[in-house]
């Protein structure tokens, strides 16, 4: 009964407080040490959700001949004191969970209103009881209070699991069926749909975790606290980095206990960032053999689901036809269709075509975009008589012989982009029964002459793309080497895609501009440690964004190295040989390839079999402070004939990161020195000894990453 009566007491400087909270929300900051409180916010909620039920049906469902008896007046009364203490201790702790960062006003304000009126209800019922001679008067205000709780319970489902989470299962699912693969855009129809299954209920306008909203294009591309989602210049972006962390791991998205991305979501959204993150991109405007494409072709059906009633080439026949410029593929796994692209222009000719008579059934895309292919080379196309796209871009055809094409009479692409035909010539083509879309971009075609053909014949629409009236950005070249570390000169190897594209780089880590900086050719040689930047230039056209690559020199391999003390057992790598393997990672410190030490001076000792002459080291660390991952205080390098024969050859002390030194990178740091006769390198790490002032936790230890080792 005490204990009863003190609860009860409690009610009232309690709800005083949640008052007092309210009123002056926006000068209140909350110290670490209570934010604990507040996440208990979650654990607690459940007991008034339950208490409150226990006592509504206790009320409302108890026959009226016990309701007078002093047992069920206890018991009541009881439910009652214990529903309002749980629920303002709930509230109070949602309060200040809501002063969190990531909680953006609307669903978190009707949420924490009601809560709060929720125990300010429950109070006033405890308070006024006795005083309500009518049993409709009190049972409403039960009623009003459940209708409260629900009403509440709704709204803190969508903050933590998503709009609607509680009324989903009995309401109508209001998920768009996906278009035909020939109108999906692929970050509508593909991408976004992962996002807002997996990643949008913690980061919405609601729920802004991380400061990271992704429910717009704009939100995005912003960001959030830690930096963009993305650079698709660079082999791993922060989006890309977090998915692909275990799933144990503090940082890894979504987190433990939420639904996961799949493999195959994962593939999707690291292709769509790698291939530029273009919002806008229709799916049948990526080229044939797309890996996007190709996954996209799972996912969507075609406009018409496709039924082909001729039997499956042979195989070998199929191999025996194929070759670097004639490229033979099947439509799609199982499918008996086969699509055909050329390829090296100087290699076509009109028997290139004559060769696939025998496939001649199965073929339905055809790709000479950018072949020489003449008027006359149509009579051998029209022969395929199940073919449903043929793409003739930039091709030698003059539309003469166009009408040849009436014998296609499944074909429902056309593609004659920079070719010299005629509106004229087309409207022979305007029978074909299935023919749904002609590009005519970059012809003598005008807008005018378009809609006309469209006017005769609705069925097909005649695409004529932008005239003059945009400047496109040129996309950046593609920097083909794969072996970051280099052992010898190896020729840099810069390609573009577009014909005229002039690419210019710089060595000396500054970006590339289209004046100063050399043009490439094919003789560059990369002989050194450094950044590769490279970019685009066209007449006519804006700059490519910039590219660039780290390469590291490695002229020695050292042939064994120890590690003392062993490295951290979740980060281990493959010990000491991690350092000496010529193997450089990204900065994904949980992909097995770093070795991690925790608040630990770290000595890495590598030995030569064979005495090497070495005058420079250069050491491939992490930093990231928001992961306390720090260069270390200094850095001692000794070198020796033996390892009892050492001398100190140089102290490094790496510059301190700043308060707003953010992102994660990879850093090296290198120490250089009179050529040596070296048989044993020791390096010394010492860690920095105190986390900065202006972190959260000032009394982590630092962390210390390390993956590779280059001497020369």
């Amino acid at each position: 009964m005490k204990l009863k009566k003190a609860i009860a007491v409690s009610l009232l400087p309690l709800n005083v407080l949640l008052l007092f909270f309210l009123c002056f929300s926006s000068k209140i900051v909350v110290p670490a040490w209570l934010q604990v409180s507040g996440r208990m916010h979650p654990l607690l909620l459940h007991f008034p959700i339950v208490l409150i039920l226990l006592y509504a049906g206790w009320v409302l469902l108890a026959a009226r001949e016990i309701k007078s008896a002093p047992w069920y007046t206890n018991i009541a009364e009881g439910l009652l004191i214990a529903a309002s203490f749980t629920a303002a201790i709930t509230a109070l702790t949602g309060f200040l969970l809501s002063k969190e960062q990531g909680y953006e006003e609307g669903t978190v304000d009707w949420h924490k209103w009601l809560g709060a009126a929720l125990s300010f209800g429950l109070f006033a019922l405890y308070t006024v009881r006795e005083k309500i001679r009518s049993p409709f008067l009190f049972n409403t205000s039960i009623l009003v209070i459940i209708g409260v709780l629900l009403l509440a319970a709704h709204l803190g489902a969508t903050i933590t699991h998503g709009e609607n989470f509680v009324l989903a299962p009995v309401t109508p699912d209001k998920q768009k069926e996906l278009p035909p693969l020939e109108e999906a855009v692929v970050y509508a129809h593909l991408i976004e749909p992962i996002l807002e299954a997996k990643c949008m209920n913690c980061h919405n306008s609601s729920k802004s975790k991380g400061e990271l909203i992704m429910t717009t294009k704009e939100s995005l591309l912003k960001g959030g606290k830690n930096g963009k989602l993305w650079d698709t210049t660079q082999a791993e972006g922060l989006l890309l980095q977090r998915i692909h962390l275990p799933e144990e791991a503090k940082k890894h998205m979504p987190p433990i206990g939420k639904p996961q991305l799949t493999p195959f979501e994962m593939k999707l959204l690291e292709i769509w960032i790698r291939g530029g993150a273009v919002f806008d991109k229709r799916v049948i405007e990526l080229p044939d053999g797309d890996t996007l494409k190709t996954l996209a072709a799972t996912m969507l059906k075609t406009a018409e689901e496709e039924t082909y009633d001729f039997e499956a080439p042979e195989d070998r026949q199929v191999q025996q036809l194929s070759n670097n410029n004639r490229v033979i593929t099947p439509l799609a796994i199982g499918s008996p269709a086969l699509a055909v692209s050329f390829y090296n222009r100087a290699f076509y000719h009109a028997k290139e075509l004559e060769a696939l008579r025998p496939l001649e059934t199965q073929i339905v895309s055809l790709n000479l975009d950018n072949m020489p292919v003449k008027d006359e080379d149509l009579a051998i196309i029209a022969r395929f008589k199940n073919l449903r796209k043929l793409n003739l871009n930039f091709t030698a055809i003059t539309g003469n012989t166009l009408a040849g094409l009436k014998k296609l009479q499944q074909l429902k692409s056309l593609s004659l982009s920079g070719t010299p035909v005629k509106a004229e010539q087309l409207k022979s083509l305007q029978s074909l029964p299935n023919l749904k879309t002609v590009y005519v971009w970059n012809t003598a075609i005008t807008d005018q002459q378009a809609s006309q053909l469209r006017q005769a014949h609705a069925a097909i629409y005649y695409h004529t793309g932008f005239k003059d009236t945009v400047t496109l950005k040129i996309s950046p070249p593609v920097i083909e080497n794969e072996e970051q570390v280099i052992t010898k000169p190896v020729p840099l190897k810069l390609k573009h895609y577009i014909r005229g594209a002039e690419i210019r780089y710089t060595l000396d880590g500054k970006d590339p501009d289209s004046l100063s900086s050399p043009v490439y050719n094919q003789e560059l040689l990369l002989q050194e440690t450094g950044v590769v930047k490279a970019k685009a230039f066209k007449p006519g056209w804006i700059g490519s964004e910039v590219v660039q690559q780290h390469f590291y020199r490695s002229t020695w391999k050292a042939d064994s190295a120890i590690l003392l003390p062993d490295p951290d057992p979740k980060y281990k790598a493959s010990g000491g040989n991690t350092l000496i393997d010529l193997v450089k990672s990204n900065p994904d410190y949980g992909n097995g390839k770093w070795i991690g030490f925790h608040g630990q001076q770290v000595t890495a000792t590598m030995l030569f079999n064979n005495p090497a002459h070495v005058s420079s080291i250069t050491i491939s660390m992490i930093k990231s402070v928001n992961e306390h991952i720090f260069p270390p205080a200094s850095i001692q390098v000794w070198g020796g004939r033996d390892k009892d024969h050492l001398s100190l050859l140089q102290t490094i002390h790496p510059p301190p990161p700043a308060n707003d030194d953010r992102a994660r990178e990879n850093v090296t740091f290198d120490s250089r020195f009179a050529v040596q006769e070296i048989g044993c390198i020791k390096l010394v790490l010492k860690p920095i000894p105190n986390v900065f002032p202006w972190l959260k936790d000032k009394n982590a230890k630092s962390w210390l990453f390390i993956d590779e080792v280059f001497i020369n």
